[in-house]
């Protein structure tokens, strides 16, 4: 039987070599926060299907990147069930080919919580969804940028300008760690990683916020 001081040791050994996904959960959770960027602040896309599909987009990603920073922290996901049923219907109606991305994505969040995945099973889970955060990133795009209305103030038009660059650049982020799972802990990969997320969020420090004229009651 293994004496307990040599138990310990191996324990110790073992923590000490277990990879450290920080950057990525620090990343992952300002994207989020980036993608998630308070409704009432956003220029919203001026046709109410696009406005919907938007909304359900913008929070399919959100989730998503939320889950990623959870796997990176070594924690348990909780969808047992599919969460972007109803939002993958929603973000259908932008017409910009959302809904799939978002179905797929749910249909990863759901597989994942339901065979535990965790830490060790993150490098598989940026690369496997990567398809799919590009392809609703460029749906996102899609639906935000041309939906503006002609009036818009300068303000609003710089927030709607600006809030796509920063879901672009969330989709080049997200390529360049799918492409370099791999080494993702490495320190050249880790120093890009970091760099990523400086700049996200200094870019969503940047994001405008103009005072957006009142919706009046539906008629």
């Amino acid at each position: 039987m293994m004496r307990r001081p040599a138990l310990l040791a191996v324990v110790l050994l073992s923590a000490c070599n277990a990879p450290d996904y920080t950057p990525v959960r620090d990343w992952a959770r300002n994207a989020s926060l980036a993608a998630d960027f308070p409704a009432a602040q956003l220029p919203q896309p001026t046709s109410d299907d696009a406005r919907a599909g938007a909304m359900a987009m913008r929070e399919a990603l959100a989730i998503y990147l939320m889950a990623i920073a959870r796997l990176a922290d070594d924690g348990v996901l909780p969808y047992p069930e599919d969460p972007f049923v109803a939002l993958a219907v929603q973000a259908g109606r932008a017409g910009t080919g959302g809904e799939q991305p978002v179905a797929s994505l749910g249909a990863f969040l759901r597989r994942a919580t339901r065979q535990n995945w965790q830490a060790p099973r993150l490098r598989e889970a940026i690369t496997i969804n990567d398809p799919a955060v590009q392809a609703l990133a460029r749906a996102l795009v899609a639906t935000t940028g041309p939906n503006a209305a002609p009036d818009d103030p300068p303000a609003v038009a710089a927030a709607r300008a600006q809030y796509v660059a920063v879901i672009q650049r969330i989709g080049e982020d997200h390529a360049l760690m799918a492409a370099r799972a791999d080494d993702i802990t490495d320190d050249a990969v880790v120093e890009q990683i970091r760099a990523a997320e400086d700049r996200l969020r200094r870019a969503l420090f940047a994001l405008p916020r103009p005072t957006l004229p009142e919706r009046g009651p539906p008629l």
